[in-house]
């Protein structure tokens, strides 16, 4: 009587153990893409740094979203692009010449969604996939900063994130 109490007692605390952890990944998730976002809509830069053009990043779950809008006297364009995190191959990050960083994901072709708007135009496009087995598959971020200790934060709370929707933690 005692073994099946004893079983009774673990297998509750177990229980209870497994359904706080859910709770803890998403709000992990949740932590990640809240300082992500804000990390890269303040870093994100264009090459021409034109701050009417840069890009606007948001995530919601496991999706990442980028979003840029520019608007010129005689035409405007709007692109949208979204990949789902677990998607992401690879994170990395390299110094550019001038000392800021460039980072680096590594997302198959035919797993990133696009849209673009020219004038009145609009339409949505993705990769058909014959290139998704291409090493060159890379979305580089260009970030206004020379601080490593950030990319490096930026790195590991991405890596992070993917995981977690890997594993279906969302």
């Amino acid at each position: 009587m005692k073994a099946s109490i004893k079983l009774l007692t673990i297998t509750t605390f177990a229980y209870f153990a497994f359904l706080q952890s859910k709770p803890a990944h998403a709000q992990t998730l949740a932590k990640n893409e809240d300082w992500l976002e804000k990390q890269f809509n303040k870093l994100v830069m264009d090459d021409d740094k034109d701050k009417d053009e840069a890009a606007k990043f948001t995530f919601k779950g496991c999706q990442m979203n980028m979003t840029v809008d520019s608007k010129d006297k005689d035409v405007s364009v709007g692109m949208n692009m979204s990949w789902q995190l677990k998607d992401v191959r690879k994170v990395t990050y390299k110094k550019d010449k001038d000392g800021q960083y460039t980072l680096l994901l590594d997302v198959p072709a035919d797993k990133v969604k696009m849209a673009m708007n020219l004038g009145g135009f609009a339409g949505s496009f993705n990769s058909d996939g014959k290139d998704n087995k291409n090493k060159d598959n890379t979305t580089s971020l260009n970030l206004n900063t020379k601080d490593e200790s950030v990319i490096k934060q930026i790195k590991q709370k991405l890596e992070e994130s993917v995981q977690l929707c890997r594993q279906g933690k969302n």
